[in-house]
């Protein structure tokens, strides 16, 4: 695992360490509470999260994803960390793209929680996102 992963997902928990609980990577996602995105906000500084996406995903979130789970991080990693710090299928490519995500305009959000057979921290969006809380640029960000 390389070194800038390690520090950014340490200083990460650090600054989450001050201002929310980070879950166990065992507690299942109906275990933690449903949560404004708001106040997740706050907790990250007003910081985006990182929905990462495969190639064969590009445009399929463009207009938000409503009723769909997903899980996000507020971690920047490379494109091959991905799969260990965030336990991503080894079989699959790792995901290329990003889409950023404020977390002010997504209703309920779960977590943080540390990933289960990973070292990453994750947010579960439970009811998805709208496609306003898409941040920055109206789409896809290439990571590579």
């Amino acid at each position: 695992m390389g070194t800038s992963s390690w520090l950014a997902t340490t200083l990460d928990i650090e600054m989450l360490n001050a201002n929310a609980q980070i879950w166990p990577p065992n507690i299942g996602d109906a275990q933690m509470p449903n949560r404004q995105g708001a106040k997740v906000a706050g907790e990250l500084g007003n910081r985006f999260l990182v929905r990462y996406l495969r190639a064969t995903q590009l445009n399929e979130f463009r207009r938000g994803s409503i009723g769909r789970k997903h899980w996000v991080t507020p971690t920047a990693y490379e494109p091959d960390e991905t799969i260990p710090w965030l336990a991503l299928s080894p079989t699959l490519l790792a995901p290329s793209y990003a889409l950023l995500l404020d977390p002010n305009k997504i209703p309920i959000i779960k977590g943080p929680r540390y990933v289960r057979m990973g070292a990453g921290i994750e947010y579960v969006l439970p009811n998805g996102f709208p496609a306003n809380a898409i941040a920055g640029l109206p789409w896809e960000v290439n990571v590579r």
